[in-house]
């Protein structure tokens, strides 16, 4: 009995001293084994920086211009958008008047202002509210920013951002709710949804309602500043979240990583930037990147336009064309314009000043003709008042004295290059009489929007109604031999006339054309050897 009591310990002592081996030699480290390293962050929203949410407002623009200039005050004569037909001289009678009618309130400015909503906790929301009231259809470019701080690891934040207009009601004016933007923003990616997502129908950051446009950001603070959160950089991209990417191109491709990750482009992988137009609006995203500053978006056709005046014209007593005008692209006029775009899907940015280059006055010319192209004074102002770093990114207007057209300069022979006239004798003569303040600002709109026409692919190959005029052609049978009478666009010189702000849809006869369908944005970068089928000169 005491020998297998014996026997039993031993056993006993045996098992466990066997175990005692083994735990200690899995414990030994193992050569052929790969040990991965250790991470040295975390899985933390924000460990580096204390946790907030920024909001920021880059422009917003109120719309409804076009119906408010259009019929604006006590309007007889619709004449606007389309009046249905080709007027004989009798019956221009309707486009005179207007032209000549004052339109009390038209330079009546919309007032606004906006509320947001920021979730700062699961049980909290703070509100920010405008401490101006906005009097103006465009804000231009603010960049104002509202910032608040979030509970630490928060994983996402719901933004509300609430507009408000002032409307006369009898004798009183009453503030009432106009449209809502409301997102849910992710901090571990930095990306949001709802009423705006990245690849939606309007551009990521732009919100195009019914009532206003906006173009924002949202963001969290970051402590390298790059605008890529610290879990997006240490789990999605294997970046370092203490360097600024903003700065850096890992696969050379000359676009760095941040406005590569924002867009969706993999910042390991070279993709030819300098080729790549995912819109078709003529910019490469090379310059789209270049021009982010100024809301660039790659995934949402834009036009830039770079706008330059020619001083004031002198005043003489007996000269019909020289009555003092001044040479400008008002306010009014370039809403009118941008705001007709935008209902097609196409963002104008216009600069007169507020992005630091256009709204130059250059000298005046006198001399008849002098604005034409083969004059060359127009072509000076190109190659002096407009840079190279911005021809094939920018088309360059001068609102002269004389002139209206679109060709080819010195930079490549593009047709980059516009002369819309301002004398008194056009808005008469060819803007039907639009005499009168109200009228004037929409003839320029008209007048600008012709002369784009030409650079987007509106020439006389694409349509034989282009910068054609039946007007004054009383006989029917003799309209039978221009075919093109019932193309109801701008470009044509009689609905030019009737001061029609827009291209046709290609609804209007067998012989109209579809312009907005077939619109080019890409022309102004088409050398004229192209186009006109003979070398430059």
């Amino acid at each position: 009995m005491k020998e297998k009591i014996v026997v039993a310990i031993l056993l006993i002592i045996i098992l466990i001293c066997s175990s005692v081996l083994y735990l200690i030699v899995i414990s030994l480290p193992n050569k052929d084994k790969k040990v991965e390293p250790q991470s040295e962050f975390d899985d933390g929203i924000s460990p580096l920086t204390t946790q907030a949410l920024f909001f920021e407002i880059n422009r917003i623009r109120r719309k409804g211009i076009i119906e408010h200039m259009y019929h604006a005050g006590w309007d007889v004569f619709d004449v606007s958008p389309r009046n249905g037909g080709v007027y004989p001289i009798i019956k221009e009678l309707p486009i005179i008047l207007d032209g000549i009618r004052l339109g009390i309130g038209w330079d009546e400015k919309p007032n606004f202002r906006w509320e947001i909503n920021i979730q700062n906790s699961s049980q909290s929301v703070c509100t920010f509210k405008s401490k101006i009231v906005y009097s103006t259809w465009d804000t231009d470019y603010v960049n104002q920013e509202i910032f608040t701080p979030v509970e630490e690891e928060q994983l996402k934040s719901e933004v509300t951002l609430t507009f408000f207009v002032k409307k006369k009601e009898f004798l009183s004016q009453k503030w009432i709710e106009s449209e809502s933007i409301n997102l849910i923003y992710h901090f571990r990616t930095g990306q949001w949804i709802g009423d705006d997502y990245f690849n939606d129908t309007d551009g990521y950051g732009h919100f195009d309602g019914c009532d206003f446009e906006i173009w924002f950001d949202v963001k969290q603070t970051d402590y390298d500043g790059d605008g890529i959160p610290y879990w997006t950089e240490v789990h999605k991209l294997h970046t370092n979240p203490k360097i600024d990417d903003s700065k850096l191109d890992p696969d050379k491709d000359g676009i760095p990583t941040t406005w590569e990750w924002k867009w969706g482009y993999n910042h390991t992988n070279w993709d030819n930037h300098s080729y790549l137009d995912p819109d078709n609006d003529g910019l490469q995203n090379n310059e789209e990147y270049f021009m982010e500053k100024w809301l660039a978006n790659p995934y949402y056709p834009d036009i830039f336009i770079e706008v330059d005046y020619t001083k004031k014209a002198p005043f003489k007593l007996f000269n019909k064309d020289l009555n003092g005008e001044e040479h400008i692209f008002w306010k009014e006029s370039q809403q009118l314009l941008i705001e007709r775009f935008n209902e097609h899907g196409i963002t104008v940015h216009i600069d007169d000043g507020i992005m630091g280059e256009g709204g130059e006055f250059l000298p005046f010319e006198t001399g008849s003709g002098m604005y034409q192209q083969e004059q060359g004074v127009i072509s000076e102002y190109y190659s002096n008042h407009f840079s190279d770093e911005r021809k094939g990114i920018f088309r360059y207007i001068v609102v002269a004295h004389g002139g209206g057209w679109c060709y080819p300069q010195d930079y490549k022979n593009w047709y980059d290059c516009m002369c819309v006239p301002s004398r008194l004798q056009f808005f008469n003569k060819q803007l039907g009489c639009a005499l009168t303040p109200r009228t004037m600002r929409i003839g320029r709109a008209v007048s600008v929007m012709h002369e784009l026409g030409h650079s987007c692919g509106f020439t006389g190959a694409y349509h034989g109604g282009v910068d054609k005029s039946v007007t004054y052609i009383e006989d029917p049978k003799d309209r039978e031999d221009y075919k093109w009478w019932d193309y109801q666009s701008v470009m044509s010189y009689d609905y030019f006339r009737q001061r029609l702000l827009d291209y046709s849809d290609g609804t209007h006869g067998e012989n109209d054309k579809d312009d907005w369908g077939n619109i080019d944005l890409t022309f102004f970068q088409r050398p004229s050897i192209y186009i006109e089928g003979v070398c430059p000169p």
